[in-house]
């Protein structure tokens, strides 16, 4: 069960991004961050 709406730091807008989930007040995809860690990406 997905969840997102609870946490705000995400949000969802028609608008932006074509609705995907992106990180609060910017385009950024949530996905894009899952993305980057599978790839190898650390968060320092």
């Amino acid at each position: 069960m997905k969840q997102w709406e609870i946490i705000e730091a995400i949000e969802q807008d028609q608008g932006k991004v074509s609705g995907a989930w992106v990180f609060q007040g910017t385009k950024i995809p949530v996905s894009a961050l899952f993305e980057n860690l599978r790839d190898g990406a650390v968060v320092a």
